[in-house]
């Protein structure tokens, strides 16, 4: 249920702030990384070139007609919101444009609906490992984070009837289609149970569908809201993973009644964001079957050069082949995934470890590595995390005697 009113958000205790800083990799590579680090942090492709410059040209005339406007659109553009729900409705889920409030990217629709829905000391369950913006958001609403498993084929359904039964949480984020970090895929049974269970007992579930464009072979399942009509299911979306990052547009689809009070809740934060990005976004979003065709192929590529490089340089290293997505979930034979994070930038690379991406600190013994760069540079990432590995390796007293630099 929405946060009670007249009650304010909690303010971040000191020590929250800073862990959701140490969390964020990507602020912290740009505050400390080396200009000629090679990183894998974010989990976003450069731009969808080709498509993102005919956009530009055929936009101009949408945005002259917009120029003779005041520019605001608080629930986010028109034209926009329609693209958004055609997709949906494409993928099994009838959405009309007034279900849909556009955002500046899935992070801040994330952080609004954790703002909006959780009051502090609140149960929130997510997946471990999960996206560490959702464990960000999540913390700094001061809610209590409840780790469910995840397995082969997604999240642990049964796990979760469990968490339900035992403590009514107040919400549950999942990614369904193509997890981050482990690139798994809920089946539709599991998608089914889920909304299930969100129709009888009243569950707020919050699916992010950021990486669902992003498939090795076939198109996951329909969204769980498809399979609850009825039931309070908010789905998150982005252009960031199929089109460009620096467009910071995403949306949230869900009841409307939630949506419009969503809105109000988003103004108090920007007014409205910037329509021009959302009138090349709604270009770009027009042609999202034949960009996805050309993505797909470019990370099967981009996956196949990075596991290669890693079998052929780095054989101890192991993973379950994801079903799509953007990251490959890496386990180490020993538990010192922080360790090789914090050597890393001495050999000019960077990486997240597991615990990063995990509610209940677990996973020491994992990385993820994301397949978004060029080959050549994978290459090279590759042969520098080497590098580091073979350092961290070393017995102790040989690091003390500055082998290590």
């Amino acid at each position: 249920m929405p946060r009670r009113a007249g009650v304010p958000p909690p303010r971040p205790h000191k020590e929250d702030r800073r862990r959701s800083f140490l969390l964020d990799c990507v602020t912290r590579a740009a505050a400390e990384e080396p200009v000629d680090s090679i990183g894998f942090l974010g989990a976003c492709l450069p731009a969808a070139g080709v498509f993102l410059d005919e956009a530009w040209e055929a936009v101009r005339g949408d945005l002259a007609a917009l120029a003779r406007t005041a520019g605001y659109s608080p629930q986010g553009l028109p034209a926009l919101r329609e693209e958004v729900a055609a997709c949906f409705s494409r993928r099994g889920l009838p959405t009309a444009a007034d279900e849909v409030l556009i955002t500046g990217g899935a992070q801040q629709a994330i952080d609004l609906l954790a703002r909006f829905l959780v009051d502090e000391g609140d149960g929130v369950v997510l997946e471990d490992p999960t996206y560490p913006g959702a464990i960000d958001a999540f913390t700094l609403a001061r809610a209590r984070l409840l780790p469910l498993a995840l397995g082969p084929a997604g999240a642990d359904v049964g796990a979760l009837g469990r968490l339900v039964a035992q403590g009514s949480p107040a919400l549950v984020y999942l990614v369904p289609s193509f997890h981050n970090p482990t690139g798994t895929v809920l089946p539709e049974s599991g998608r089914r149970e889920v909304a299930r269970l969100a129709e009888e007992k009243g569950l707020t579930v919050v699916e992010d569908e950021s990486l669902a464009d992003l498939s090795f072979g076939k198109d996951p399942p329909p969204p769980i809201a498809a399979f609850a009509p009825r039931a309070p299911v908010l789905t998150v979306g982005s252009m960031s993973k199929l089109f460009w990052g620096g467009l910071r547009v995403g949306w949230v689809r869900g009841p409307r009644p939630l949506i419009a009070r969503l809105t109000r809740s988003k103004v108090v934060a920007d007014l409205s964001g910037s329509v021009v990005t959302q009138a090349l976004a709604a270009r770009l979003l027009s042609r999202r079957d034949e960009v996805a065709r050309v993505r797909r192929r470019e990370i099967r590529s981009r996956f196949d050069r990075l596991t290669g490089l890693l079998r052929e340089t780095l054989p101890e290293w192991s993973w379950i082949r994801p079903e799509g997505g953007l990251t490959l979930w890496v386990r180490l034979p020993t538990p010192n995934a922080e360790e090789l994070a914090r050597a890393a930038p001495r050999h000019g690379v960077s990486i997240v470890p597991g615990p990063v991406h995990s509610p209940s600190g677990g996973f020491a013994d994992h990385l993820r590595l994301p397949f978004v760069m060029e080959e050549s540079l994978l290459s090279e990432g590759v042969a520098r995390l080497a590098r580091t590995w073979e350092a961290c390796r070393r017995p102790e007293s040989e690091r003390h005697l500055g082998v290590i630099v």
